[in-house]
């Protein structure tokens, strides 16, 4: 009974299933990377309108902080979601975020996910861009 090894299995009928996995690998690390680069801008936006209307963490807009609630209506999140999402939206940590509502960084994580389920994301990035995205 003749066994082949690993090795030459892998060097063999392999070698284009390695290749394809790789090619995908480095598309979803350049999409993650793209993500990234979206989010570090929208923070910096967010950033540029919180000094130029003078009010650090202050509301903005009244109007502006209504349509941001009815939007969380919508989506069904509860208060404190929608507490956790507009302090993610000012690009803060999840340390950040818990000091800011006094929760636990882990009642944060927990928040957020369940943001991002309500939301249909699998992350903040995507959180960010759909929640900014559906204010406009």
């Amino acid at each position: 009974m003749v066994h082949s090894s690993p090795i030459s299995d892998a060097q063999g009928g392999g070698g284009v299933q390695q290749d394809e996995t790789l090619a995908l690998l480095l598309r979803v690390i350049d999409s993650l990377d793209a993500l990234e680069r979206v989010q570090v801008q929208l923070v910096r936006e967010l950033r540029q309108l919180r000094v130029a209307a003078g009010e650090g963490d202050e509301v903005v807009d009244e109007r502006a902080h209504d349509g941001f609630a009815d939007r969380c209506r919508a989506f069904g999140l509860t208060e404190r979601e929608s507490q956790t999402l507009a302090v993610l939206l000012t690009g803060a940590t999840n340390r950040k975020i818990g000091r800011d509502l006094g929760v636990t960084e882990r009642t944060v994580k927990n928040t957020l996910h369940a943001v991002y389920v309500k939301l249909g994301v699998s992350g903040r990035s995507e959180a960010i861009s759909k929640t900014l995205r559906n204010l406009r």
